[in-house]
């Protein structure tokens, strides 16, 4: 019972997708006053494996600049977690972000508010993540804010000798079957397994 999505629903970027998207979102629209928000937004989304809904409620002091770590507040029966930023790009634009947004007169608590000061919600990142990837050569079947969710998965699984917990963990699974899909697209998981299972003394 612990699956919510179908396998046929996964769709994430490759790396130099993911990437396009990144220099993409830097070069586009620079001039906006959200350019550096949206950037922030779509790094940490990725990188913290994040539903639309969840960045949302990051809360300015969710984000700890000296552990450079950030509190996760996951949904849909998720377990909410603190993960460490080690990606320097990552960290580096939060950061950045960061120190613009606790200067701006918002009265929200929200690490990235709408222009209303209200959380910016999964409309809003779904027309972010379209308008973008306009700008790129992704397919449109990957359009929507949900694949860095789905592409933070399988890179993580994709790690060398990674325990399949680990990813669990990180991504706020309640059930190890959810983590488990991801194995049906990843080669180097199953490479991964294959190699385990054939160096076995068992």
């Amino acid at each position: 019972m612990g699956s919510s999505f179908s396998t046929s629903n996964i769709k994430y970027l490759s790396t130099a997708e993911y990437n396009e998207l990144i220099d993409v979102i830097k070069r586009v629209d620079t001039s906006s006053k959200f350019h550096s928000r949206n950037l922030a937004i779509f790094l940490i989304a990725e990188y913290c494996g994040l539903r639309a809904s969840e960045v949302g409620l990051i809360e300015i002091t969710d984000f700890n600049v000296k552990d450079r770590s950030v509190f996760c507040r996951r949904l849909k029966g998720s377990v909410s977690n603190v993960l460490k930023i080690v990606d320097e790009r990552v960290f580096y634009e939060l950061e950045k972000y960061y120190q613009e947004r606790i200067r701006t007169p918002f009265t929200s608590n929200y690490l990235f508010p709408s222009k209303s000061g209200r959380p910016i919600n999964r409309k809003t990142l779904d027309i972010l993540m379209k308008f973008y990837c306009s700008f790129t050569t992704i397919s449109r079947d990957k359009w929507h804010f949900h694949a860095l969710k789905h592409t933070r998965a399988m890179e993580l699984i994709a790690i060398p000798n990674i325990d399949v917990r680990d990813v669990q963990w990180w991504l706020g699974h309640k059930y190890i079957s959810n983590t488990m899909i991801y194995l049906n697209y990843s080669i180097e998981a199953q490479k991964g397994l294959y190699d385990k299972i054939s160096n076995s003394k068992i």
